[in-house]
């Protein structure tokens, strides 16, 4: 008769137990569970976050070409020395068992707050991604600044790009998340996601395509799913994203070529570069698209020889709005745009529309002396010219411009000018002017 092995069978009943509750403890311990049954009040969170992601521990976070503030968020190239690598750490506003609003913070140390805290501690990446990317449709109408996905993708998790291309072909999402996602798409991803960009680029994925496709003048690349798309092919590393867009610069609709050109100015990538000097020398193509083309080469991440190709190309340009915005663009050339506009303004041979538009952008340049603005003045004849000059001159804040519009206002032969030198210096809040208008009025 073999003995009865009482205590190790209880034994290993007690753990088989116990091994039972504490994984069904677990299954009722996830971070959404923890979330749910908190007190009304702040719940915080803390996880590892996405490699390159820096912060202030206040509200900046950055990340590769984005920066996120309280107040705006920038895609380009931006400087923040107090951006500083740290953990993701995230303050979920919680009552009745819902998140009503998250703040995301990189690096440094809780800020006080009177509300009532509940510390979650450390949790893991991976489940802090699965939850915030689950969270997302519970509070995007609540965030306005498009700041609700940043918890999601930063952490340090691999499976962000499958979500993300979920949620940017998810049509109950609002505009504004899809549209951060696609953006996040450009961020993360590599060459594979480029088919995927370029569905969104020609088509904007589920939605109208006419509605994604930006026809404003004034803001080119910034409005619509296709647009994101192709803001996002710009930022893929290594330039994977550039032949994609030159491609839709060069077959995309009209409104497509024109958010596909500004992008390409913002690659920084020499193949762009090539790409926009056909679209600007290109005759039969669409004018504005051109004039884009013109804007996105001065104003993108480019060196500063395109300068020199623009001011070579003008003569042969026979559009004035392609001259203007070659005008335009060269505020951002340091070292001859000043010169090269006021010998424009000065140009006979110049219609009298683009004489005014280049003193005009000579004159926004802080770069361009005071003295050159004068002598536009003091040589021309041209009665809408010189009165055009006075305004110019009456943008800038320095001394020489309150000193030249003085001397107009006392000493011109032309009753008129002395008349709109006088209304100019009117608009000034300057001793100077207050006791000569003083002056006039008490003789």
């Amino acid at each position: 008769m073999r003995p009865l092995l009482i205590g190790s069978t209880v034994a290993i009943a007690f753990a088989a137990t116990a091994a039972a509750t504490s994984t069904s403890a677990l299954a009722q311990n996830t971070l959404a569970q923890r979330v749910s049954r908190a007190p009304d009040g702040v719940v915080y969170v803390q996880f590892a976050a996405r490699p390159g992601t820096c912060g202030d521990g206040k509200d900046m976070i950055g990340y590769r070409k984005a920066l996120f503030a309280e107040s705006f968020q920038s895609i380009g190239d931006w400087d923040a020395p107090d951006c500083h690598a740290g953990p993701m750490r995230v303050a979920l506003s919680v009552a009745n068992g819902k998140v009503t609003r998250v703040k995301s913070y990189v690096g440094g140390t809780w800020q006080r707050t009177s509300e009532r805290v509940t510390d979650l501690g450390t949790v893991s990446s991976s489940e802090a991604a699965t939850y915030f990317f689950a969270l997302i449709p519970q509070i995007e109408r609540n965030d306005r600044k498009a700041r609700s996905l940043l918890p999601a993708v930063l952490a340090d998790d691999p499976a962000a790009l499958p979500r993300l291309i979920a949620l940017a072909r998810d049509d109950a999402r609002i505009q504004d998340t899809r549209r951060q996602a696609i953006q996040w798409i450009g961020l993360l991803g590599d060459a594979k996601v480029v088919p995927v960009l370029v569905d969104f680029a020609r088509s904007g994925g589920a939605g109208p395509t006419g509605e994604d496709i930006n026809e404003d003048d004034e803001a080119p690349g910034k409005k619509g799913l296709a647009t994101a798309a192709m803001a996002a092919l710009s930022m893929l590393e290594d330039g994977a994203g550039v032949p994609a867009l030159i491609d839709l610069a060069r077959t995309g609709s009209s409104g497509a070529r024109t958010s596909a050109v500004f992008w390409l100015g913002q690659s920084g990538d020499p193949r762009a570069f090539v790409a926009l000097h056909g679209v600007i020398e290109n005759g039969k193509e669409d004018e504005r698209v051109r004039a884009h083309a013109i804007f996105s080469l001065a104003n993108g991440d480019r060196p500063d020889s395109e300068f020199a190709y623009l001011r070579a190309i003008y003569p042969r340009l026979t559009s004035d709005k392609l001259k203007e915005s070659v005008m335009q663009g060269m505020g951002g050339d340091e070292s001859a745009g000043s010169a090269w506009l006021i010998g424009r303004a000065r140009d006979n041979n110049e219609s009298l529309k683009l004489r005014k538009s280049a003193l005009f952008w000579a004159g926004q340049r802080k770069l361009t002396p005071t003295k050159d603005l004068v002598a536009v003045y003091r040589g021309t004849a041209e009665p809408s010219l010189r009165e055009h000059a006075i305004f110019v001159l009456s943008q800038r804040d320095d001394e020489p411009a309150l000193d030249e519009l003085m001397r107009i206002s006392r000493d011109d032969p032309d009753k008129k000018m002395r008349a709109r030198a006088l209304f100019w210096l009117g608009q000034k809040d300057d001793p100077r002017v207050a006791k000569m208008i003083g002056d006039r009025v008490l003789r």
